[in-house]
């Protein structure tokens, strides 16, 4: 009888498909992401729903959108609210702290410890502009950086590595052949293979993924495929929203949603050393506002080749990684009114280290070609008559921006870091900085008004967000009953 038991629990083990509910166990060691994740949801509800500030933080903010209305850097630069640093840099502070039941952001002198990083999720940030009167293009540029120190106790660039090639397992060729969850009637559109994954995450997170059936299409997902008798999945997915119920459920959302269609379509190609194509990731303001390619199996991902083949021998495992250069090629269209901003290749270099006691993410542009200018405005203006409208040498103008940029900081470049300090496993901090520099010109302040025309919130876009976020945490919440 002994015997037989063992023979059948051996079998459910080896049956059993690695689930949604095991991607959540497994974010930290010991499989006890399910307590992990209670605290984090927890430290969202903080930041998002039981978030507070003080007077003079609520006038910067108006003060910053109106600046950013009619952008004018030299606002900003001598802004009654930023501090003189010396050597021609302004800088101002905020520090975040959680206090108990709430969450709390106010401007803050970096030096004040009255917050002093001692809770989860307690943050400073610097924010400086220096000014530069004689930049490499000619004429007036500005250094921007932001530096930042949030502490995260125990949680760092592993859980987010453990958690990502989690989800790869999920979708692994053999793992979803063994689901067997119950047919949901979710994203009718998609059909095959792609719905046991979509039925699998319905009975992990019910309520979630009915708030996502709601407000979302996935036009295409996954399929399984073979290359030389090894299976892989191909993950193609395609995600847009349902316009129609967010504008009837969230009207100022869906009104948003709907200023910046048409705006931008962003394609980036992340390759390795070898030139060989990790993953292709599209952003898009028309039909799909989400496009992710790759190919995976045994949670890890694997390269395609020029021809489109999977690389085997190149398979990468997220958390086996302990220092790896790759780089990211990104191709940028933006509409405006019919007037077509392109620019064909911006290269990103990206390198990922995990070493004892810290962690770190880099970034760093290493160039841009030409953006190219074509179309009618409000297509209907030809384009020998949109100088009345913009500078004839708008061109110039962007690639001048674009050698700045390459240059910044005096030749250190533009670059964006985390860094993790690991050494006390539960006083885990996360430094982020980023840098860059920018022409003081007509493009610039151009470019900044039709974004924050078109996409910055008002007070009910942001009421209607931090609504539509309070629900998706609830239905969460709700869903980790398991637990």
């Amino acid at each position: 009888m002994t015997g037989l038991m063992t023979l059948l629990l051996s079998a459910w083990i080896y049956t059993a498909p690695y689930s949604f509910d095991d991607v959540v166990r497994d974010i930290v060691p010991g499989r006890k992401g399910a307590a992990a994740m209670k605290e984090i949801t927890d430290i969202v509800d903080r930041t998002s729903r039981r978030f507070r500030t003080d007077p003079e933080t609520e006038e910067f903010k108006k003060y910053f959108r109106k600046v950013l209305e009619d952008f004018d850097f030299m606002k900003l630069y001598e802004s009654p609210y930023a501090k003189d640093r010396g050597g021609g840099r302004r800088a101002l502070a905020f520090r975040g702290c959680s206090m108990n039941g709430y969450y709390i952001e106010t401007i803050a002198a970096m030096k004040d410890g009255t917050c002093g990083r001692a809770r989860i999720w307690d943050y400073s940030t610097e924010y400086s502009l220096t000014k530069n009167d004689a930049c490499i293009a000619g004429g007036r540029s500005f250094i921007v950086s932001v530096d930042s120190t949030t502490l995260t106790r125990k949680y760092s660039h592993r859980d987010a590595m453990r958690f990502v090639e989690g989800l790869l397992k999920v979708i692994d060729p053999g793992n979803i052949r063994r689901m067997n969850a119950p047919e949901s009637s979710l994203y009718p559109e998609v059909d095959g293979i792609s719905r046991k994954v979509i039925n699998e995450f319905y009975r992990s997170f019910p309520g979630v993924s009915a708030l996502f059936n709601r407000y979302s299409v996935i036009r295409s997902f996954l399929e399984i495929k073979d290359h030389r008798g090894v299976p892989y999945t191909r993950l193609a997915f395609r995600y847009g929203y349902r316009l129609k119920n967010l504008k009837d459920d969230y009207p100022e959302l869906g009104k948003s949603l709907s200023n910046v269609e048409g705006l931008y379509r962003i394609t980036m190609a992340v390759k390795n050393g070898g030139n060989r194509t990790i993953m292709v990731v599209v952003f898009d303001s028309r039909e799909d506002a989400l496009s992710l390619t790759l190919n995976t199996r045994r949670g890890r991902l694997v390269p395609i080749d020029d021809a489109g083949d999977p690389v085997f021998s190149e398979e990468i495992s997220l958390t086996s990684l302990r220092d790896i250069s790759y780089r990211a090629v990104v191709e940028m269209v933006h509409d405006v009114h019919g007037l077509k901003f392109t620019t064909d290749s911006m290269v990103i270099a990206f390198r990922y280290r995990d070493m004892p006691g810290r962690g770190s993410w880099t970034m760093r542009l290493e160039d841009v070609s030409k953006t190219r200018i074509t179309g009618s405005y409000y297509n209907i203006i030809p384009g020998w008559l949109i100088d009345m409208f913009i500078p004839t040498n708008m061109e110039q103008l962007i690639h001048d921006l674009s050698r700045v940029m390459l240059k910044a900081d005096g030749g250190a470049g533009s670059r964006v870091s985390f860094e993790w300090d690991t050494r006390d496993a539960n006083n885990v901090t996360l430094r982020f900085g980023a840098t860059s520099e920018f022409m003081d010109n007509y493009f610039v302040k151009y470019g900044l008004r039709v974004w924050s025309r078109k996409a910055l919130a008002n007070e009910r876009l942001t009421r209607e967000a931090k609504e539509l976020r309070g629900k998706f945490l609830d239905a969460f919440r709700a869903d980790m009953k398991w637990q």
